[in-house]
């Protein structure tokens, strides 16, 4: 495949067709056989330059770290994160801190060595189950030369089912599906564009917050190896989305979000790509997958796009 440009950003439905007989049609690893960026190749200066002239306002900065020692009890087996303070034998008024911890404590971005196709067996650009443990192929350490700036767009859908009598418990398996997630962009008036960052509030940390208070043994009953955590529903309208980032023609969507970027035919409107996605909960998908696959095989070892998890959004959920 052609490498990835502004000129080549084909949908979904076009990589199905381009690998039509490969075993997985819906691989799209269009930077290169030696790409190790994948979606965060659209944050380039030209994009990163143009959302500093048009969006920023004010000095305002919002924080979306979340603790690292939380949650206390993680989800999928995973140990929490232990901090010691240790003071220095030299002197009594210098300290260092020790950290032992799994690096899905706290906020987090799943990178590509994290989570691979299930049935193909490969993580992103080819990358194999050996690679991950003999090389540092498409380790974080390329993302943080690289880093992560562009135009972040928050989606508190939370917010949302709240205010229009939908609520739910972010600790149960609540899928959010495509039509209230546009209805929610589309009620913000929320806008997509070519490399965008994809940020959706689910209500897990709020809803962790809460139980921190009222009732933690329920918090510890829900640590679990398979919890049951509020997300993206698993299908393929939100596959495509995902994929497109443009709203396609769905029967029971009745509005569109205007991306003046790449046309193609009247089956898509517009194509513009996300760079990544993130979200307030563990999983940013609905846990457990009401399917037999999960977005994070896609997200991730198919397309590129890295999936920030447990980012605490309470703060610019109040004053959005």
């Amino acid at each position: 495949m052609a490498d990835g440009d502004d000129n080549f950003l084909p949908s979904l439905k076009e990589l199905r067709k381009l690998n039509a007989n490969a075993n997985c049609p819906e691989v799209a690893w269009i930077w290169g056989p030696e790409d190790e960026l994948g979606r965060l190749n659209l944050l380039t200066e030209s994009l990163i330059s143009k959302v500093a002239k048009e969006e920023v306002q004010s000095g305002c900065v919002i924080s979306l770290n979340w603790n690292i020692e939380l949650p206390a009890q993680p989800n999928f087996d995973r140990s929490p994160c232990k901090v010691k303070i240790l003071p220095n034998t030299s002197s009594d008024c210098i300290f260092d801190d020790s950290l032992e911890m799994n690096t899905q404590s706290g906020s987090q971005w799943d990178g590509f060595r994290h989570f691979g196709h299930q049935t193909h067996g490969f993580l992103y650009n080819n990358l194999s189950p050996e690679d991950v443990t003999l090389t540092d192929r498409c380790g974080m350490h390329v993302v943080s030369r690289h880093g992560i700036v562009g135009r972040g767009v928050f989606i508190d859908y939370y917010r949302y089912a709240q205010k229009f009598n939908k609520p739910y418990d972010p600790l149960t398996s609540h899928a959010i599906n495509l039509n209230e997630l546009l209805a929610c962009a589309n009620y913000q008036g929320t806008q997509f564009q070519k490399g965008d960052i994809l940020i959706i509030r689910s209500g897990y940390v709020s809803r962790y917050n809460e139980l921190q208070e009222s009732n933690p043994a329920k918090l510890e009953r829900s640590a679990a190896s398979n919890p049951t955590l509020a997300g993206v529903e698993q299908s393929e309208e939100m596959k495509t989305w995902l994929h497109d980032s443009c709203v396609p023609p769905f029967p029971n969507i009745r509005f569109f979000i205007t991306v003046p970027f790449f046309r193609r035919d009247a089956n898509i409107q517009v194509i513009s790509y996300f760079a990544a996605v993130a979200g307030d909960a563990p999983s940013f998908e609905v846990w457990p997958s009401s399917q037999s696959w999960y977005l994070h095989e896609y997200l991730l070892a198919c397309w590129g796009v890295m999936i920030g998890e447990m980012f605490d959004l309470e703060i610019i959920g109040s004053v959005n």
